[in-house]
C-alpha cells in the first residue's frame, strides 16, 4: 500500500508539472485548454439535459488580458520586476473569480480567464472591474514606481461554440483595446 501511495503522489506532482505554470502557479496553456475544453464539452451537453439535471451551466465567455508596456517594465527594472508583475496581476484576477472559474497563462504576459456560467456583458463588467483594480495598485521598486495597468479583450461562446474561434474574437478585441490606448476592455462584435 506505501507504493501505491507514492506512485499516486508522484503522479500528482507530475501533473502539476504538465498543467501549471511555475512562477505564477496558475494553469499553464496546456492545462488551461485541457480543463476547458472539459467543461465547454458539459456546457455543450447541459443544453440537452442529458447528465446535469441540477446544476446546468448555459454559458461561458472568456477574458483575455494583456500587461501593458510589459517589455518597458522588463529592460528598465529587470526580469525580476517583471516576474513580480506577473504574480500580482495573476493574484488580482484570481482574487476576483470564482473557484471553478479556470484561469490560465497563455504565454508571456498573456492571461486567458474562461467564466462559468457568464455572458459577454458580465465578463465585460469583471474584466473592466479586474483592469481597475490592477490599475490602482501602487508598486514600488528601488524608490521608483511601476505603473502597472492591463488590457483585456472579451468574448463568449453565445453565438459561437468553438474555443478557437471565440479565442481569435477575444485576441482581436485585446489588440483593439492595445490600439487605443491601452488600460481598457473592449468587447468583441
Amino acid at each position: 500500500m506505501p507504493q501505491i501511495a507514492y506512485l499516486k503522489r508522484k503522479i500528482h506532482q507530475l501533473e502539476k508539472l504538465v498543467y501549471k505554470d511555475e512562477l505564477t502557479k496558475i494553469y499553464n496553456r496546456r492545462g488551461f485548454l485541457d480543463l476547458t475544453k472539459k467543461i465547454l464539452k458539459e456546457v455543450s451537453n447541459s443544453l440537452k439535459y442529458e447528465r446535469r439535471k441540477k446544476f446546468i451551466i448555459k454559458s461561458c465567455a472568456l477574458i483575455l488580458f494583456d500587461i501593458d508596456d510589459f517589455k518597458k517594465i522588463n529592460d528598465t527594472f529587470g526580469h525580476d520586476v517583471g516576474d513580480k508583475i506577473l504574480k500580482i496581476v495573476c493574484n488580482e484576477i484570481k482574487k476576483r473569480i470564482r473557484d471553478f472559474d479556470v484561469i490560465g497563462r497563455w504565454g508571456g504576459e498573456e492571461i486567458v480567464v474562461l467564466l462559468v456560467g457568464a455572458n459577454i456583458s458580465e465578463a465585460y463588467q469583471i474584466a473592466d472591474y479586474i483592469r481597475g483594480k490592477i490599475a490602482n495598485k501602487k508598486i514600488k521598486y528601488d524608490d521608483k514606481q511601476v505603473n502597472l495597468t492591463v488590457s483585456a479583450g472579451v468574448s463568449d461562446f453565445s453565438a459561437e461554440k468553438d474555443f478557437e474561434k471565440v479565442f481569435k474574437l477575444a485576441d482581436e478585441a485585446l489588440y483593439k483595446a492595445k490600439q487605443t490606448g491601452k488600460n481598457k476592455v473592449v468587447m468583441a462584435k
